[in-house]
This record gives structure tokens, sequence and C-alpha cells, in this order.
């Protein structure tokens, strides 16, 4: 029998952000405080979910939370410290030069530049990376915050397709065959962001004008995407697929190529390449592993990358202070909204409210893989991470696959997929993009302004769930 009450329960904490932030216009900390107050209420109130899992719950939360807040303040950093040295502004005036036309330059940046950066950063970097470019190109806050935050439509294979290593690890599959499936389910969603840009840059006139390019750009983005995850390396599958999107780009533009910023792309080239060497040399991994957070992951190459920059830009001493000044009161505010919200996660996962959650969606039987990626979608959203999202329910996601006897691999893709994209909307990552763009407080706003596409995207997999299973 289905619990009903139970699952309203454990839906309590979203539906709290949600409407929080979205309806009631509060700040990502306050929503992201009342969505943890609910979850672990509903812990200790509702007997079937367990409150002595929250104490744990809560200190796994602060570990991931500080992972998150470290890779973030690196990206902070990065940018600040070009941005001082001037070469955000120096490839600005490139891509301006490049691409006068605003609205072309918004399909090539959400379906090419950022998803490149998303892909070998991870945790909403490149939300930092693109939103000062928009800017810089004429687009208001506004549009900036939203553009950027779709420019993270690579996230499965954010941070090198972390997430989705622990959601195939945790659906019992090969990371490579998780990854085949997801770039698949991913090919039409790239088009999805390439016309969504296009739209919010220069309305039905920008579509007519620019439609039919953004749609070939998403289609090279996902098309590379699964041939990299299919015979080269799948870690590097996002990277590649934003990659080739730029280089199609770039190519229309040929004639137009001369005056390349060299010297301002240098720093990201040198992150690229600390990157690859970490995550591409098996001992090496291993060691990092082993040596702990600090030296896993994208943060440590993003704090070294900040250096080199500023080395390489001649920043002096006063300079790089002020730049570290003004990535500590970017950072400060955010630290708060993401903490709450990862807590929360937490106490939903660790309770058993996620499990209520899964057992609901599999009574729906024949209509599980319509509902599959909504489910996925809240995890997402509440967390802000591929990995969390897929720590929440790719386990549960995976059971009510065998039970109701379909795909266990095409349910496992389309929760990667489904969490991952609506992991762009949850609160840490709409404060991220309002810092980016000066609109803290306005978290709202770019929540209300971004949904669409993504809600396309969710519609889209539950669609393919239902006809390919």
């Amino acid at each position: 029998m289905v619990d009903s009450m139970g699952i309203l329960i454990s839906a309590l904490p979203f539906a709290v952000a949600a409407v929080g932030l979205a309806g009631l216009g509060w700040p990502a900390s306050g929503a992201g405080a009342a969505a943890l107050a609910t979850a672990v209420l509903g812990a200790v109130v509702w007997p079937e979910l367990e409150a002595t899992a929250v104490p744990g719950a809560l200190l796994g939360g602060l570990g991931t939370s500080a992972q998150v807040l470290y890779v973030l303040f690196g990206g902070l950093l990065l940018y600040n410290l070009l941005s001082t040295g001037g070469a955000v502004e120096a490839v600005s005036r490139f891509l301006g030069r490049l691409e006068p036309d605003r609205v072309a330059l918004a399909a090539g940046v959400v379906v090419g530049v950022a998803p490149f950066f998303e892909s070998v950063t991870g945790f909403g970097v490149a939300v930092v990376i693109s939103a000062p470019i928009l800017l810089a190109a004429g687009f208001t806050p506004l549009r900036a915050a939203v553009l950027a935050t779709w420019g993270q439509c690579a996230v499965p294979w954010g941070a090198l397709g972390v997430g989705t290593v622990i959601g195939a690890h945790l659906a019992g599959m090969d990371f490579g065959r998780l990854s085949d499936a997801s770039a698949f389910l991913s090919l039409p969603l790239f088009p999805v962001y390439g016309v969504a840009a296009i739209a919010l840059a220069g309305g039905w006139t920008g579509v007519r004008r620019r439609g039919a390019e953004a749609i070939v750009l998403g289609l090279v983005a996902g098309a590379a995407t699964i041939v990299t995850s299919l015979y080269l390396v799948p870690e590097l599958a996002g990277a590649v697929g934003g990659l080739a999107a730029t280089a199609v780009f770039l190519a229309r533009r040929r004639h137009r190529l001369s005056g390349v910023p060299v010297r301002a792309l240098v720093p990201y080239a040198f992150l690229l390449a600390l990157l690859a060497v970490a995550n591409g040399i098996g001992d090496l991994r291993s060691l990092l592993e082993q040596l702990g957070p600090v030296f896993d992951g994208p943060g440590l190459p993003l704090l070294i990358s900040g250096v080199f920059a500023a080395l390489l830009l001649g920043l002096g001493g006063d300079a790089a202070g002020a730049a570290v000044r003004r990535t500590a009161t970017q950072w400060i505010p955010t630290a708060a909204a993401v903490l709450t919200f990862v807590l929360a996660g937490e106490v939903v996962a660790e309770s058993g409210a996620a499990g209520l959650l899964a057992g609901g969606a599999e009574a729906l039987g024949v209509f599980f893989p319509a509902v599959s990626p909504v489910l996925a979608a809240l995890g997402g959203a509440l967390t802000g991470s591929n990995a969390a999202s897929n720590a929440l329910f790719m386990p549960l996601q995976v059971e009510a696959a065998r039970g109701l006897d379909i795909s266990e691999e095409l349910t496992a893709a389309v929760q990667n997929v489904a969490g991952s994209h609506a992991s762009m909307l949850a609160p840490q990552r709409m404060v991220l993009a309002a810092t980016a763009t000066g609109l803290l407080g306005r978290e709202g706003d770019i929540l209300r302004a971004a949904v669409a596409p993504v809600a396309v995207s969710i519609g889209v997999l539950a669609l393919l769930g239902m006809f390919l299973d």
C-alpha cells in the first residue's frame, strides 16, 4: 500500500524550496534553511522515517558542502584574477569582434564554450566563466545569468563525469555503459538549449534567423559527446562535445579569427592541461585520491591556475589581494545557500524520504518510465549536484525498474541525465549565477526565466523512457 502521507511529507522540502524561491522571492539561503528545517522536522515527526539518521546525514552533508565550496572558491578566484588582469575583457572583445550578433553568440556560448568548461571543472564553475563574457557582450544581467545557467547542459560529464561514475557504481553498471546511454539520451537535449538561447537573446525573430545554426551546433555537441563516449574517453565526452560545437561555431567565422587573445586564453589552457594530467595518469590520480579531498578534484587545479594567471598577467600584490577580497565577498553569501541545501538533500536521502518517493513512483506501474525523470529531477533540483542526485535516487530507480521488469540501463541513464539537467535549477546554482552577474537576492527571477528548457528536457526524457522501454 502506498504511504500517501509519507510521500507528501517526504516531498515537502522540495515544495518549500520551490515556493520560497520562485513564489515568495526568498533569497536562496533563506529557502535552503526552510527546506532543511522541513526535512529534519519530517524525519522526526513521521514514524516511517528515521530520525536517528539525521545527525549522520548532517555530518555527511558538511563534507560534501566543503568540497563544493572549495571548488567554487577556486573558480571565483580564477575569474577575479583573470578579470583584474584584463583577460576576461580581452576574451569578450574578441568574441564581440568574432560575432557581433549577440543572438548567434548566445548559441555558441550555451552549447559550445560553457559546456566545455562545465565538463572540465564541474560544480557550476562554467557559470562564473561564461556569465562575465555574456555581460561584456551587452546582455542584461538577468539574461546573462540565464544563458550562463543553460551553459551547464553537459552536466552528466561535469568535473569529468564524477556524478556519472557514482551513478554507475550505485546502478551496478560499468561507467562506460552509463556514459554511452546518457550520451544518446542527451543528443536531442543540446539543441533544446541552443534554440532556447536564441529565443532569449533575439525572440522569435532571432529563432527565424539563427535557429537552424543553433540546432546544428547542438547536434554537433551531442554527436561528438556520443562518439567520444563510445570510442575514446568517456570522461571527456562532454568536454569534446563542447569543443566540437565551438570549433564549428568558429569555422563559420574563420574570416574574423585574427587577433586571438592568446595570452588571455593561456590560463584556461593551463587549467585544462592540469585537469587532463590529474585525471588521465592513473597512478597520479590514485595518489591524489589518497591524499584527500584537498588534492582530489578540480579545486586544487583551479587554485594553481589562479596563481599561474596572476604571474602570467603580471599582477602585483595589491591587485592580487583585491581579487582575493572580491572572491571572498562573492563566496561568503553563496556558502550559506550551498550548505543548507546540501544538508537538506542528505537528510532526505538518509532518513528514508527518498525511498518513500521512489516507492510511490514504482506504484505507478507502466507509467513509471514517465515519472522516473521527474523523480530524478527532484533530486537534482534540491541538491544541485548530479552526484548527490544519483546518490539519492539511483539505487531506488534501478530497484523499481527491476521490480517492474523494465530496462535498468535505460532507467539509470534517465536518472543520470534528468538529475543532471535539473541540478542547473538548484538554489545554489541560482546563487552562483546571481553572484556572477550582480543579482544576489534575485535568484527567484533567474529561476523563473531559466526553467523552460529544463522542463522541456525532462519531458523529452519522459517520452523517451515510455517509448524506448
